[in-house]
C-alpha cells in the first residue's frame, strides 16, 4: 500500500529549523512512497487543521498532480499553527485511497508586515570604527502560575543575534537573521521556548553583533555601516496557557543593555573574547542589572519584515584534528583534514586568568607555514582571554565564520591535546538531494569537493568564497552553477529568497541587477560599481528558469518575470542588431587559465562573442518563460529577438563552415550547447574542431567561468565522448583533477590556485573554496550517471548513461520532488548491467548503450546489454 510523506508548502520542508510558512495561500506538494510498479496517482484529498480546530476535509480531486497544488482552504493567519494530511488513490482505481498521511505541522510566520515588536538599541551607541563589540540586551518578566500550553518567540535584529531564556540558549542556529537587502526586507525567525519558561519569574537576554548589517563588507578596504550603525533587537514572546489565556512580551523600554565579553566580532576579522568580562547568570531572573544602561526605541529601516522560509544556519558537522605539527617557524598548526566553513570550539582548556590565546585560520600551507596571503585584508583570527577557571574553559565564537582547513594556535598554555579543539562546520540547513560515485577514486573526490564547496558557500546567501575580505553574492557564480546546485541540494527556497533581493535592488537601480546580491558594491569605490556584464546579470534570467526546471513550480517564473525582461530590455545593444553594444569591457570567459594572474579579463575567447552567446540563451529562456505563463505576445516578441540574435551572432562570428572567429574551447562549446549554429554540417565541423583543440591541449582545460559548464557537454553532443572522458580524467594542470591530485578538498577559484611548485598563485584574487568551476558535476550526473531531466519537476526524465574510458561502475541519485531516482550501472565481463529506481507517479525513458530503449513507470528495474 502506498503512503504519503514529505509534505511541503511553497517548496519548503517543514520543521522548526527549516523555515516558516510565509504566504497566506501556500501551494502544497507531497511525495508518494511504495513498492508498486507503474503506479500513477489518479486522485487526492487534503485535510487541514487550523490551530485547535477540527480538521477541514476538502473535496476529492481527480488529478495525477502531486506538485504545487493550489491551497484549498482559507487564508492563513499570522502566528497560527496548521496541520496538513493527505491521502491519494491510484489512477487504476480512484476510489481506493491510501491511509491519511501523518500530519505535517507548519508554523505560520508574521505576514502582511504586521510586525509589532519595537526595535530597541543601546542609548547613544557610537558608530563602530576598528572594532565591533557585542551588545547585550535583557529584561525580566513574570508569567502566571497557570500551566503553559505553548510559548513562542518571533525575533529579528539589525545585526546578528542570539537569544537566551532563563540561562539557556534559544534555538540551535547561528548568525540570524542572515543577510538580505536590509533596506528592502529583513527576515524574522521563530523559536519554541515552551520548555524553557517557568511559572512566575523569567528572564530573556539577547546578544547582538554587527554581522552584515554594520560590520565591514567588501574588498579593497570595503566599507562599514553600509545599512546603518545602530544595532538593535526586536522580540515578541507569545505565551498561551492551557486555560486559553494569553500573554505577550515585547522588546520595549523595560529592557536594559550593556557591552558584553565579545570585544570585537567581525565576519572577516574574527572574534575577540575576554572571559573576565562575562556577566554570570545575565539571562536569569535573579541577575541584578541596576548598573546596565537604558535602551531607546529606533525605527527599522527595512521596508518589510518577512518570515524566513528556508533553513536556518546550523551546525552541519564537527571536524576533529587529523594532524598537529610544528612549522619551520615553530608555529603550532592543527590540520582538520577538510577545507570547511565555520568556527573553532575550544574544549576544557586551562590557563591562568588573563592568559590570551590566538587562533588564526587559512585554507592552505605555503613553505610549511600558514598561507594567509589569499585572505588579503581579512584577519581571520580569534582571540580568547581566560578567566582562570580551574575546571577548564570552553569557548566558541558566535558572530564570525572562517573558511579554513588549518588553524595556527599561538600562546597555548601547557600541553596541547587534540581533544582541546574542533572545527564546527556551519551552513544553511538544506536536504542533500543528489550524489555520485564511480570506479575512479579521484573523480569521487572531485565530486565530494564540489559538494563541500557548495555547502560552505551557501551560507545566508550563495557566496563566492568564505575566507577572504569578500564573501559576496556574485551573480556570475550562481548563474553557471545553479543546475548543479539544484541537483545536489534542496536549495530552492534558499535561492528563491536571494532572487527576491536581486529583483528588489534591480527595480531600485532602474533595470540592471547588481553584480553582487545583496548589493554593497555601491558603498565603496571599485571597478565593479555599476558594472553590467553578460553571465553575471544574466543570473536574473537563468536562476529562476533553473529553479522552475528542477521543481516544476511556475510561481518562481511569475514572481521573477518582471526582473527577467527588465534586464533584457536594459542590455545596451548595437543599433539595428541584437548584440551587446561595446560600451565597456565584458568579463567574458573569466579566469580562463591562459589569462595573466593579475588580469583575468585577458581570456583567449572574444568577450563579446561570449556575451552575445549568453544573450541568445537568455532570450530563448525568456521567450519560453512567457509561453509557460501564457503571455503570447511576449513569447513571440522574445522569440523574434532570439532569432535575430542568432542571425546576428552568425554574421559576426561564424563562417560558412562553422569556424568561429575565436578558435577556442569556450567559443565552440557555447555555440554547440546553446544551439547557435544554422545547420548540422556546421555543428559537425564545430564538434570536430573542439575535439582537435582539446587534443592539441593534451586534454587540459582552457575554459573559464563561461566555457567550463559546457565543454564536455559539447564534446558529448557532437559524438566525442572519449575526448570528454579524457578531459575530466586529466591530472596535469590545468584540469579538474589537478587540484584533487595535490590534495584539494574543495573546488578552487583558479585552475592553478596552488601552482605545481607548491606556491600559491601570485594573483591577488585566489581562493581555495569557490564552487563555480565545480559545474562539471552536472555532466557527471547527466552523462556519466545518465540521469537527465526531461520535464520540469522530474515527472519525466531520461536514464541514458554513456560509459567511457576505463570507468567500470557509476551511480548517481537525485531526490526529485516526487521521490528518489537512482541510476546505477556496471561493466563486467563485457556485459553492461543497469539498475534504476523510479519513484511513484513518475516516468523514466531508458536508453542503453547499445541503443535499446524502454519507458517505465515507478519501481526498481534492471536492464542488460553487451558492453
Amino acid at each position: 500500500m502506498v503512503e504519503v510523506r514529505g509534505i511541503r508548502l511553497d517548496s519548503n520542508t517543514l520543521g522548526p529549523t527549516n523555515g516558516l510558512t510565509a504566504t497566506k495561500r501556500p501551494v502544497i506538494s507531497w511525495e508518494i512512497f511504495g513498492n508498486e510498479k507503474n503506479w500513477y496517482q489518479g486522485a487526492y484529498q487534503i485535510k487541514i487543521k487550523y490551530g485547535a480546530q477540527t480538521y477541514s476535509i476538502y473535496d476529492v480531486v481527480n488529478s495525477d498532480n502531486n506538485l504545487f497544488v493550489e491551497w484549498p482552504g482559507r487564508d492563513l493567519k499570522s502566528r497560527e499553527v496548521i496541520a496538513i494530511s493527505i491521502r491519494v488513490a491510484p489512477k487504476s482505481d480512484v476510489f481506493s485511497f491510501s491511509e491519511w498521511s501523518e500530519p505535517a505541522v507548519a508554523q505560520v510566520g508574521i505576514l502582511d508586515n504586521s510586525w509589532r515588536a519595537p526595535f530597541i538599541s543601546m542609548v547613544g551607541q557610537p558608530k563602530d570604527e576598528d572594532v565591533s563589540p557585542e551588545i547585550l540586551f535583557r529584561r525580566n518578566f513574570d508569567l502566571s502560575a497557570n500551566k503553559i500550553k505553548s510559548a513562542k518567540i518571533y525575533s529579528t535584529a539589525l545585526g546578528v543575534y542570539e537569544i537566551e531564556v532563563n540561562g539557556r540558549k534559544v534555538g540551535q542556529d547561528y548568525l540570524a537573521p542572515g543577510w538580505t537587502s536590509y533596506d528592502h526586507r529583513l527576515l524574522h525567525q521563530f523559536y519554541d521556548i515552551t520548555d524553557l519558561l517557568t511559572p512566575h519569574s523569567n528572564a530573556i537576554g539577547a546578544r547582538v553583533g554587527s554581522g552584515w548589517y554594520s560590520g565591514m563588507l567588501g574588498f579593497d578596504g570595503g566599507a562599514r555601516n553600509i545599512y546603518g550603525y545602530q544595532r538593535a533587537i526586536s522580540i515578541e514572546i507569545d505565551v498561551e496557557y492551557e486555560n486559553g489565556e494569553r500573554a505577550v512580551i515585547l522588546s520595549d523600554e523595560a529592557w536594559k543593555s550593556n557591552y558584553g565579553p565579545i570585544k570585537d566580532a567581525q565576519l572577516y576579522n574574527g572574534e575577540v573574547y575576554d572571559a573576565n568580562d562575562e556577566f554570570p547568570g545575565w539571562s536569569l531572573p535573579t541577575f541584578k542589572d541596576d548598573s546596565w544602561s537604558p535602551i531607546e526605541i529606533i525605527q527599522c529601516s527595512s521596508k518589510s519584515i518577512e518570515p524566513q522560509a528556508f533553513g536556518y544556519i546550523c551546525e552541519i558537522n564537527s571536524l576533529k584534528p587529523v594532524d598537529i605539527f610544528e612549522t619551520p617557524k615553530k608555529k603550532l598548526i592543527v590540520d582538520f583534514g577538510q577545507n570547511a566553513v565555520g568556527f573553532p570550539r575550544i574544549n576544557n582548556a586551562k590557563a591562568p586568568k588573563g592568559h590570551t590565546i590566538t587562533l588564526r585560520f587559512a585554507e592552505v600551507l605555503e613553505n610549511g607555514e600558514l598561507g594567509t596571503r589569499p585572505l588579503r585584508l581579512a584577519k581571520a583570527t580569534d582571540q580568547y582571554t581566560f578567566k582562570g577557571d580551574i575546571d577548564g574553559e570552553t569557548y566558541a565564537p558566535r558572530f564570525t565564520f572562517h573558511g579554513a582547513r588549518y588553524c595556527q594556535i599561538d600562546n597555548w598554555y601547557g600541553e596541547f591535546n587534540p581533544t582541546n579543539i574542533e572545527f564546527v562546520v556551519i551552513g544553511n540547513l538544506m536536504e542533500t538531494t543528489g550524489g555520485f560515485e564511480c570506479s575512479d577514486r579521484l573523480l569521487n573526490r572531485l565530486h565530494q569537493n564540489v559538494v563541500h564547496s557548495m555547502r560552505g558557500n551557501f551560507l545566508a546567501i550563495p557566496m563566492d568564497c568564505p575566507q577572504r575580505d569578500e564573501r559576496l553574492g556574485w551573480t556570475g557564480d550562481i548563474a553557471i552553477f545553479c543546475p548543479t546546485a539544484l541537483y545536489l541540494c534542496d536549495c530552492y527556497s534558499f535561492l528563491q529568497s536571494w532572487l527576491k533581493d536581486l529583483k528588489l535592488e534591480q527595480k531600485a537601480n532602474g533595470g540592471a541587477p547588481a553584480v553582487v546580491v545583496p548589493d554593497i558594491i555601491h558603498a565603496f569605490e571599485t571597478f565593479w560599481n555599476g558594472k553590467i556584464a553578460a553571465i553575471w546579470q544574466d543570473a536574473s534570467v537563468i536562476v529562476p528558469y533553473e529553479l522552475y526546471r528542477s521543481s516544476g513550480n511556475k510561481h518562481i517564473l511569475q514572481t521573477q518575470y518582471e526582473s527577467m525582461v527588465s534586464w533584457i530590455d536594459y542590455i545596451p545593444k548595437i543599433e539595428g542588431k541584437v548584440r551587446w553594444d561595446k560600451i565597456e569591457a565584458q568579463l567574458g570567459d573569466w579566469l580562463d587559465p591562459s589569462a595573466p594572474p593579475d588580469n583575468p579579463l585577458l581570456a583567449l575567447t572574444d568577450a563579446y562573442l561570449v556575451a552575445d552567446a549568453f544573450l541568445f540563451k537568455i532570450l530563448t529562456i525568456t521567450s519560453e518563460t512567457a509561453e509557460i505563463l501564457k503571455l503570447e505576445k511576449d513569447a513571440a516578441y522574445y522569440a523574434e529577438l532570439a532569432s535575430k540574435c542568432r542571425s546576428d551572432f552568425n554574421d559576426a562570428y561564424v563562417s560558412l563552415s562553422g569556424k568561429l572567429t575565436s578558435n577556442t574551447q569556450t567559443a565552440y562549446a557555447l555555440a554547440i550547447c546553446f544551439g547557435l549554429y544554422k545547420n548540422d554540417d556546421q555543428i559537425c565541423y564545430a564538434g570536430n574542431q573542439l575535439s582537435e583543440l582539446v587534443r592539441q591541449s593534451d586534454y587540459k582545460i582552457s575554459t573559464g567561468f563561461a566555457g567550463t559548464p559546457f565543454v564536455t557537454e559539447a564534446l558529448t553532443i557532437t559524438g566525442h565522448i572519449e575526448d570528454a572522458y579524457k578531459m575530466i580524467l586529466q591530472k596535469e594542470c590545468p584540469s579538474w583533477l589537478y587540484p584533487v591530485s595535490v590534495g584539494a578538498t574543495t573546488i578552487w577559484e583558479r585552475w592553478d590556485s596552488m601552482l605545481p611548485t607548491g606556491h600559491i598563485n601570485p594573483g591577488e584574487m585566489t581562493s581555495f573554496n569557490h564552487y563555480a568551476l565545480g559545474s562539471i558535476a552536472n555532466w557527471m550526473h547527466e552523462r556519466m550517471g545518465g540521469l537527465k531531466l526531461k520535464e520540469p519537476g522530474w515527472r519525466e526524465f531520461f536514464l541514458r548513461p554513456i560509459p567511457g574510458s576505463n570507468i567500470s561502475y557509476c551511480e548517481t541519485f537525485h531526490k526529485s520532488p516526487s521521490g528518489l531516482i537512482r541510476s546505477q550501472w556496471k561493466i563486467e565481463a563485457s556485459k553492461f548491467t543497469y539498475n534504476v529506481t523510479v519513484p511513484l507517479n513518475s516516468t523514466a525513458h531508458v536508453t542503453l548503450p547499445d541503443g535499446t530503449t524502454h519507458s517505465v513507470g515507478s519501481g526498481v528495474w534492471s536492464f542488460t546489454c553487451s558492453a
